[in-house]
């Protein structure tokens, strides 16, 4: 195309006189590094994306927590102390010195109609008597068994202060107490079911002490 007895094309795109599929520039007086067309390679298209997202990660800072373990006492460990049954079978005083009342019971009765007795029966001091001294054994007992626990490695044994509900005649400490050594060691509930058989048993003398008592005193009511 540069032939001086031929005339000189016009700038344009003509095909390559390399060869190649492709067309190239010729700006009039020569050619130039225009190409179009052809098989050139094409770039790598950049990854789309939504504006205004973001690809979600992980918070740095956060940690995995694994779930709490169950508080468990070392393998084999024994819940029972002689603490904890001494507090159990502390009612078996109390139920024998109502089995003993109830065998007189017809005099307890005569004594107390009696106009010109005291206030208090040597009967009633005695019952309250043993009855402040095996609340104070219980709640002084609930300590040293509690400490016991802890010791022998029963994590977070049930509080002792619990026993003060004796009291009030409210077994809440042995049952507490029996419910969390189970969960703590797999057992433990042997107190407490001695302690509230005996607890009924008890009741139950009382409900048959009163029901003599109200007789024995219509029988001495007056027959209009």
């Amino acid at each position: 195309m540069t032939d001086q007895n031929s005339a000189t094309p016009v700038a344009g795109w003509y095909p390559d006189p390399a060869g190649t599929d492709r067309t190239r520039w010729w700006d009039g007086t020569r050619w130039t590094e225009n190409y179009a067309g052809g098989t050139t390679p094409a770039a790598a298209p950049t990854p789309w994306s939504t504006p205004g997202t973001a690809t979600p990660s992980p918070y740095p800072n956060m940690q995995a927590y694994a779930p709490a373990e169950p508080l468990k006492a070392p393998e084999g460990t024994s819940p029972s102390t002689p603490f904890i049954w001494i507090i159990a079978l502390l009612p078996v005083i109390s139920l024998a010195l109502s089995l003993a009342q109830l065998a007189t019971l017809d005099e307890m009765l005569s004594a107390a109609l009696d106009p010109d007795a005291a206030l208090f029966t040597p009967t009633d001091l005695l019952n309250y008597g043993v009855s402040f001294l095996i609340t104070a054994a219980t709640v002084l007992l609930a300590v040293v068994d509690t400490r016991a626990l802890a010791a022998r490695g029963v994590p977070r044994p049930f509080h002792w202060a619990w026993s003060f509900f004796a009291f009030i005649s409210a077994p809440v400490y042995i049952i507490g107490r029996s419910i969390v050594a189970r969960r703590r060691t797999g057992s433990g509930l042997a107190p407490m079911i001695v302690n509230l058989v005996l607890l009924v048993a008890n009741f139950v003398i009382g409900i048959v002490a009163a029901v003599i008592a109200t007789s024995s005193v219509l029988d001495q009511l007056p027959m209009y």
